[in-house]
């Protein structure tokens, strides 16, 4: 049987520098927006996390997409 792939929404991940402990390690933290339009296009979703990135009060170093998908025959 053929294997049915139903795309489900996806989330946005944003990866945040927190900055440096008393011990000089680096603290990071995350922050994730479920609920993202899985038909989204990725440049759509790059964009509102630069746009979400800039509103954050720590920096972000990283940004990824997280699709989720139902499998089934």
């Amino acid at each position: 049987m053929a294997v049915v792939v139903t795309k489900n929404l996806s989330s946005l991940k944003l990866y945040l520098n927190k900055g440096l402990d008393e011990n000089s390690k680096q603290i990071t933290g995350t922050k994730t927006f479920n609920y993202v339009d899985s038909e989204a296009t990725d440049q759509n979703v790059l964009d509102v996390a630069k746009a979400l990135g800039n509103l954050q009060k720590h920096d972000v170093y990283n940004i990824a997409r997280i699709d989720n998908s139902t499998l089934s025959e």
